[in-house]
């Protein structure tokens, strides 16, 4: 070919691969993808029922080579999910083979998604949201099978900065992984495979890489490197890809602490992270074979290193057909107190947890956890050369375990701990291989107890030196439940004697459980008496490392002590079930039936019973028929109490305790508290402040509130307090006794110290306020105490219908107390008053009267001061303006007089409205004119209300009155009074005066004498009768030996002397001096 042909040529070539360029330039222009978002989102919908959303455009490129994006995907989730999107991508880049297309055949040579989040959920009824349903069900014919069926290739996946979101409702189970970036690829179904990259899940950082080879005659090459809070590593074989495949090879793992790994791992699979054993702490390596299968797994040869003890051997996990685990560990020497110092969990300082709420109950005891070894066959091997715990090593550790059909079998076991207590016990399987049953020996001697106890760091100081010396425990073994048991066992403590066993259970936590019995236990022997001049010896703090809040087994004691003897006297029924898991002890059940004659029952926990702080959180129960026996046990002095019981629970800390249905009686007393108590700075000695909210009861008092008080040398209390019924009779001690008879009772001084010593201020709302007679409704009290003054800012309330309204002060700044109270008193019921003093306000049975009104008392002030009650009355001063209204409502009584003087003439006189008031003839007066004189004044104020008006003083413990009067029907009745409150005697005239005579008083009734049983005495007036006025009292006429005397009432005698046969006629008037 000539040069110009070639030259030709290469131009035309030239020419076609350039027109072909600007053909593939030009054709993504010329197909419109974009017009078929609407025809995919309706194929996607016919196949998954659901929603698909392209927000953004398709883009096509030819060069350099094809390349499809999508922007802005969403495929929408099922109706009712947390996330309205199932998949939410930014950009999906898909770029196909680019040979496969020369060859006529479609792969995928790469995938990029861009930000993609996906979201897979399970909801409570188990149903996935990756279940989908076609809204149209299509038949479609059987596509023929091709004769060879092409290899499947996906080429590489990238996915930049995902996002996948898990969620069980069902299981409770949640995995979050975030900035996922991942590169992967899958060459064929068979391989190879391979994924590298990084997320964060569930918060915890991932690195993984993961290569499978392609399928070679011994299987697929394998290699594991991970990294999540540790690093673990696997090189080795899959003999398939399938369920039945089987992986062997060498695996590895490391981490600077184990605990933390595990952890890791387990946070996140979204499972709740358990209480791992403090042994896994430490740095951590692994080396080991590894066979593993749908069957079984094993680890043969291992080396494993925690810190810088090593320990190795082999273990065997058989799956299927049943659950079987065999293994053996074997270490030369292994440091324990290096691993709980080298925890893995930091020590962190514990924030103050609140305690629980009051009304709670104490902490329910949890029920122990099954046996691991109850449904599987196991045999196991620990030997372990030395053991260093407490800087003290534990020599020649063997245990092997034989667990089949429910029954454990203990082949050998021995350790020597340090005072050489020396551990041996050996039991064996028999029997029926379906029904196997276990038989050995257990021995536990120590002849150098004390030596163990010191290794233990319990301080026997106090002890006598010849106690503590050799303990032994011997028994029979045995097995159920998956449990060893040690039973039959002889106990001996130095010369003690007693009965007890061991039950082990392989739960989690491990569960040691110790039961002794002893019939006579005298603790005298075993408590030194301390040197009078020597100050005891200072126990050693409890050891504050990690050490020491080490979860670890749970180690229990069940004991029962038939007699206990200390302080020489004898206690009995001791019942102990206790135990003790790292800082908490845990009391399943305490009780004494009798302490010095008293009953205990204790239960509960008490957390961090080592620090400074503990926490206990218990109920109790407490009966002491004589609290004097038990204080005299204790060392108290005798108080006197009586029988004192006591219930309730406490839980919190020293400085915040939360009392639960707290309750004490004692010394005819009786207190029920539920609410908390703080008490800030008590754990440091003295607290600073006190507070508590909540209830108190006090003698079936119940107030509600809150108390808060500062501390120091002069307290300053804060109370806001409320109650529906709080009567004060109730409250305080019991009444002080009654003096002999015949003997004045002595005068004791008003104590007015404590109001010296504390400031506060004080609220106090009671729906009835109860004071010996008085019920007070809707009782508000404000008060302030400062420096010895009780400022009362106000107290108000209803009384009888009325309303109270009082202010003052109560100065005890002084010994002897100052008392200056002002206020009113307004529509005090008079009927309502007597109903409630003395149960009626009706008088009389023939005549009855009906006793009402409304008292006004306003402007009152009372002063007084001593320091005696007997001072106080004595110098009571003060006064106030009365007012309002009386009612005496006499229901037809007038009509009845007739009647009732027959009956006084019969020897029946009715004297049950009060005393009778003796009517005395006076010269030129005859007992009918008296008559009709006081039935004139009854008419004048009954049946209708009778305005009140005048004023009343106090000047050295005497009332006295000014203008005090009571206003009738054209009558009104003046008072006036002499009352001397300290002697308690009166002196009292009420002169009744009518209109028709105003001059001088109509009717005088006069009162004198002791209170409780005044003189009574009524009189007439030099007053004038009304004009025309006649006997009004129907019925006199007719009274034996009167209507014959009386002129107009049946004839009287003409001549001769008259004589009155009776001179005194008791009338059943109402006393209005109060009886």
């Amino acid at each position: 070919m000539t040069s110009t042909t070639r030259k030709r040529v290469l131009i035309g070539a030239g020419g076609v691969v350039g027109l072909l360029i600007v053909v593939l330039l030009a054709l993504p222009s010329l197909i419109d993808l974009n017009g078929r978002k609407a025809e995919i989102a309706t194929m996607v919908k016919k196949v998954t029922g659901r929603e698909l959303v392209l927000d953004g455009p398709i883009a096509l490129s030819i060069l350099p080579t094809p390349t499809v994006t999508l922007s802005g995907v969403k495929f929408f989730n099922v109706p009712g999910s947390k996330n309205p999107n199932m998949v939410e991508v930014k950009t999906v880049t898909v770029k196909p083979s680019l040979g496969a297309l020369l060859t006529g055949s479609i792969e995928v040579s790469e995938v990029t998604l861009v930000e993609p989040k996906i979201v897979l959920e399970i909801n409570a009824e188990g149903k996935p949201n990756w279940e989908f349903a076609p809204s149209v069900a299509e038949a479609k014919p059987a596509a023929p099978k091709p004769d060879s069926p092409r290899p499947l290739s996906l080429g590489r996946l990238t996915i930049d900065n995902g996002t996948l979101i898990f969620s069980d409702s069902k299981a409770g189970l949640s995995i979050v992984a975030e900035k996922a970036n991942f590169s992967a690829s899958v060459r064929s179904l068979d391989g190879p495979y391979s994924i590298a990259g990084s997320a964060t899940i569930n918060g915890a950082p991932l690195k993984l890489d993961l290569s499978v080879g392609a399928k070679a005659a011994d299987g697929h090459a394998v290699d594991l490197a991970l990294e999540a809070g540790g690093k673990l590593g696997f090189k080795g074989k899959l003999s398939e890809l399938g369920p039945n495949a089987r992986l062997t090879g060498l695996a590895s793992s490391s981490s600077d602490n184990l605990i933390g790994f595990a952890d890791t791992l387990i946070k996140m699979t979204g499972q709740p992270q358990p209480d791992l054993p403090p042994l896994l702490a430490g740095k951590f390596t692994f080396d080991g074979a590894v066979d593993a299968s749908q069957t079984s797994i094993s680890i043969k040869d291992f080396k494993l290193a925690l810190g810088q003890d090593n320990a190795g051997e082999s273990l065997t996990l058989t799956l299927k057909p049943a659950l079987a685990i065999e293994g053996k560990l074997a270490a030369d020497r292994l440091d324990l107190d290096h691993w709980l110092a080298a925890m893995a969990k930091p020590a962190t300082t514990a924030a103050p947890t609140t305690p629980p709420p009051a009304g709670a109950t104490a902490a329910p005891v949890p029920p122990a956890g099954p046996s691991m070894l109850a449904a599987i066959t196991a045999k196991l091997s620990f030997e372990i050369g030395e053991l260093v715990y407490n800087k003290q090593p534990v020599r020649n550790i063997a245990l092997e375990l034989d667990a089949r059909r429910g029954v454990v079998a203990v082949p050998k076991l021995t350790a020597t701990l340090p005072g050489d207590l020396a551990l041996q016990a050996r039991s064996t399987m028999s029997g029926d291989p379906n029904r196997p049953t276990v038989a050995g020996d257990f021995s536990l001697v120590g002849p150098k107890l004390r030596e163990t106890l010191a290794w233990l760091a319990v301080d026997v100081s106090s002890v006598p030196p010849d106690k503590l010396q050799r303990i032994s425990l011997k028994g029979r073994m045995s097995s159920d439940g998956g449990n060893v048991q040690v039973s039959d066992a002889v106990f001996e403590l130095d010369d003690l004697k007693g009965s007890g066993g061991i039950t082990v259970t392989f739960s989690v936590p491990l569960s040691v459980v110790m039961q002794v019995n002893l019939d006579t236990l005298d603790l005298d022997s075993y408590l030194a008496a301390a040197p009078s001049d020597k100050k005891p010896a200072a126990s050693a703090p409890a050891p504050t490392t990690a050490a020491a809040r080490a979860v670890g087994p749970s180690i229990g004691l069940k004991a029962k002590i038939a007699k206990l003897i200390w302080n020489k006297e004898t206690i009995g029924g001791i019942d102990v079930d206790i135990a003790l898991r790292g800082d908490t002890i845990r009391l399943n059940d305490a009780k004494v039936s009798n302490l010095a004659g008293a009953r205990l029952a204790v239960r509960g926990t008490v957390a961090n019973y080592n620090a400074a702080q503990p926490r206990p959180d218990i109920a109790f129960n407490f009966e002491a028929p004589d609290m004097d026996r038990v204080l005299k046990l204790v060392g108290a002095t005798p108080a006197g109490l009586g029988a004192v019981t006591a219930s309730g629970g406490v839980a919190g800390s020293l400085e915040q305790v939360a009392l639960r249905e707290f309750a004490v009686n004692a010394a005819g007393q009786s207190l029920r508290a539920t609410g908390t108590l703080a008490l800030p700075g008590a754990a440091q000695g003295a607290p600073k402040s006190a507070a508590y909210k909540g209830s108190l009861t006090l003698n079936g008092q119940t107030l509600d509130g809150s108390i808060e008080a500062t501390l120091g040398t002069r307290p300053n209390i804060t109370a806001d307090l409320k109650a529906n019924v709080l009567d004060l009779d109730k409250i305080g001690g019991s009444a002080a006794p009654a003096p002999s008879r015949g003997q004045p009772a002595a005068a004791k001084a008003i104590d007015t110290g404590p109001l010296r010593s504390i400031d506060g201020n004080f609220k106090l709302v009671a729906a009835t306020l109860i004071s010996s007679s008085l019920r007070i409704g809707n009782a508000d009290l404000a008060a302030t105490l400062k420096d010895g003054v009780l400022t009362i800012s106000h107290f108000k309330g209803t009384l009888y219908g009325g309303s109270l309204n009082f202010s003052g002060v109560v100065n005890a700044s002084q010994p002897a107390l100052a008392v200056d109270l002002k206020g009113d008193a307004t529509g005090i019921g008079l009927g309502e008053m007597l109903r409630s003093t003395r149960g009626s306000n009706q008088f009389g049975s023939s005549i009855r009267v009906t006793i009402d009104g409304r008292l006004n008392a306003t402007g009152i002030a009372v002063r007084a001061g001593g320091t005696t009650s007997d001072q106080l009355r004595s110098s009571l001063a003060g006064g106030a303006n009365l007012g309002g209204h009386i009612f005496v409502g006499a229901d037809e009584a007038l009509r009845f007089i007739g009647g009732a003087l027959a009956g006084a003439a019969s020897g029946v006189i009715d004297n049950t409205l009060g005393n009778a008031l003796g009517i005395v003839g006076q010269r030129g007066l005859s007992p009918t004119a008296l008559l009709n004189a006081i039935q004139l004044v009854l008419n004048r104020f009954v049946n209708h209300d009778s305005p009140i008006s005048g004023h009343i003083d106090i000047a050295g413990g005497v009332l006295t009155d000014r203008g005090l009067a009571v206003q009738g029907n054209r009558a009104t009745a003046n008072i006036s009074t002499r009352t001397n409150l300290t002697a308690s005697s009166t002196d009292t005239t009420i002169n009744f005066m009518i209109a028709e005579d105003p001059t001088a008083p109509y009717i005088i009734t006069t009162a004198r004498g002791a209170l409780s049983s005044p003189s009574l005495n009524v009189t007439r007036g030099t007053a004038r009768d009304p004009a025309g006025m006649t006997s009004t009292l129907p019925g006199v006429g007719n009274i034996p030996g009167i209507g014959n005397l009386i002129p107009g009432q049946g004839g009287g005698q003409s001549g001769g002397q008259q004589r009155s046969p009776i001179p005194n006629i008791p009338l059943p008037i109402p006393n209005i001096f109060g009886r």
